[in-house]
């Protein structure tokens, strides 16, 4: 699904040179909950923003489904994003004078081939799925950081995406409403057959990944399946 060759993301502050990304390869699997872990400074986000279309590499390739991306013009970089991918971030990015339904439906909205009533049938039947539906009319403010964060992975999935980028959801929550929110990824991933692809520093969220990716200084140090998942000895 995904194919990365040679991945390489450089910055400049001033006269230094900074590598965030040195030379990865990888390659992703479709229906894969992958994890990628690493120490704060490796790589971890940009690899991310990389791969979701939100920053462009210094050098490299990336293929989503045998397509360069690269050859993509920014009109076509925002259509495939809206097609294609869903993001949640660990700060939630609702808006906050909507409604949690209007937020839902946003990217619904924002797409040609959907009528008003069919964006309202899918946002009311996502929220649904992570139990929200009493709170449908209620604002952001309203709610409590877990109901956000699960209004935001709504707002992901409300178009069906090939793959659903997740950077640090847990980062502002506490252990239980991180729990919550891993648990839905892993229903999403088990029971729709979705892609993940996660950024995490929290050793106990491996549980959740079928694979785990580390980077350290923007290098891959390891890569391999989570041998409980493997085993089909997971937790939950």
């Amino acid at each position: 699904m995904i194919e990365i060759t040679g991945l390489r993301r450089t910055y400049r502050m001033g006269a230094v040179e900074v590598k965030a990304l040195d030379g990865l390869d990888l390659t992703i699997e479709k229906g894969e909950f992958l994890g990628i872990m690493g120490a704060s400074g490796s790589g971890k986000t940009t690899l991310l923003h990389l791969l979701g279309l939100l920053d462009q590499p210094t050098s490299g390739r990336i293929l989503i489904d045998g397509l360069d991306v690269s050859t993509l013009t920014d009109y076509e970089k925002t259509m495939f994003r809206l097609y294609k991918l869903g993001y949640v971030f660990q700060d939630y990015a609702l808006v906050p004078d909507l409604t949690v339904l209007e937020n839902v439906s946003l990217p619904a909205m924002l797409r040609k081939d959907r009528t008003e009533e069919q964006v309202t049938k899918d946002s009311f039947s996502i929220l649904q799925k992570i139990g929200l539906c009493d709170r449908k009319d209620h604002l952001p403010r309203e709610l409590s950081g877990g109901q956000q964060q699960r209004v935001s992975i709504a707002r992901a999935m409300v178009n069906k995406p090939d793959i659903l980028f997740a950077d640090e959801p847990c980062a502002n929550l506490d252990s239980e409403n991180s729990r919550m929110v891993l648990d839905l990824f892993r229903e999403i991933n088990e029971e729709m057959k979705q892609t993940i692809i996660m950024v995490s520093h929290e050793d106990w969220h491996k549980e959740y990944f079928h694979r785990i990716v580390r980077l350290k200084d923007g290098k891959i140090v390891s890569d391999g399946l989570n041998e409980k998942k493997h085993a089909g000895q997971g937790t939950g």
